[in-house]
């Protein structure tokens, strides 16, 4: 099959997510642009499960090479695949993706109309159209924007670098190897937006393509998200303590972090209660008025506690990190 330098490598970070896998794989191999015209590179974060085996039944139907190394997060993931990988254009995708047939195709094509080195482009993702969709998904995606915040957003629209998404962004490889890569202090969250800003020296600017769809192929529980609200605090923090501008502590909230923990602390578990109250009761409520105002009550609630854990994570990590984050230089 390989005929020659790809002209697009995706680059696909997991851990213990094989079924998953599977069905990311699956979707890339089924692509519109020729196999021989893209490679897919799995960095395999030092998984338990069968993700070796995973990539072994797909390596005979495109090109696809299998890296795995010791658990050490997302951004040195990515980096192998980056330094891994011969095609002059690189796609992040991620292991709970399913890709459109078209995915890969339109993004080459993205690219040959903007040729510029700086020219990155984000594509658009939702989710996958059999899965059912909960009051918590749909709060993240339509209402807040917390998750493909594509609302407000036109095709084309050129955006800053706080769209540089990871999982569904596509730029030239050369605009990583000459300008920076990610920082492997980042294990998981923020690690793009950060490289992002850094890129921005160097004059990136980011494209919207709606027509490069992909879909997320996994439900998102309440408590999957708190999590992730908390896990984007602490990256956040970290990310506040690695670049000082003005600009980056207002995108990361870090401002007056200890006083807001405080007060949350004292009513964050009431209030995760009354959630899980709320999602059990709505289903059965036949009263359309009374189903509303619940609804209502849910997503300020929603909002609140998202936010609490986030700011449970920035505390955590400058209460926890300072003697870590001492360590790395702090950059304008």
């Amino acid at each position: 099959m390989e005929t020659g330098p790809p002209l697009i490598s995706v680059v696909l970070p997991t851990f213990n997510r094989a079924a998953l896998l599977k069905a990311s794989l699956e979707s890339l191999a089924s692509q519109t642009l020729e196999g021989h015209l893209y490679e897919v590179i799995v960095v395999d974060d030092g998984s338990t499960d069968s993700t070796s085996e995973v990539c072994e039944g797909f390596s005979s139907r495109m090109r696809l090479r299998h890296f795995r190394i010791e658990n050490s997060g997302i951004a040195a993931a990515k980096n192998l695949g980056i330094f891994t990988s011969s095609g002059p254009l690189v796609l992040f995708f991620d292991d709970d993706d399913y890709a459109d047939r078209n995915l890969l195709q339109e993004h080459v094509e993205f690219h040959h109309k903007y040729p510029d080195e700086n020219i990155a482009a984000l594509g658009y993702t939702t989710w996958f159209p059999s899965l059912p969709v909960s009051n918590v998904m749909h709060y993240v995606t339509e209402v807040a924007y917390f998750l493909f915040a594509y609302g407000p957003l036109a095709d084309r629209q050129v955006l800053d670098y706080t769209y540089f998404w990871g999982g569904r962004s596509s730029c030239k490889r050369s605009l990583l190897v000459n300008h920076g890569v990610f920082n492997q202090q980042f294990r998981f969250g923020s690690e793009d937006i950060e490289l992002g800003y850094r890129l921005t020296k160097f004059g990136l600017k980011v494209i919207f393509n709606r027509k490069a769809i992909q879909y997320m192929s996994r439900t998102i529980t309440y408590a999957e998200f708190c999590s992730r609200c908390e896990k984007q605090g602490m990256s956040q923090y970290m990310f506040s303590r690695l670049h000082a501008a003005e600009e980056i502590q207002r995108y990361c909230q870090v401002n007056d972090v200890e006083t807001q923990w405080h007060s949350i602390q004292q009513v964050l578990d009431s209030k995760v209660n009354r959630v899980r109250e709320i999602e059990l009761l709505l289903p059965s409520e036949s009263d359309i008025q009374r189903s509303q105002i619940l609804r209502s009550e849910l997503w300020q609630l929603y909002k609140w506690t998202f936010n609490g854990f986030k700011i449970k994570g920035h505390a955590e990590q400058r209460n926890g990190g300072n003697n870590f984050l001492r360590s790395l230089s702090v950059a304008v």
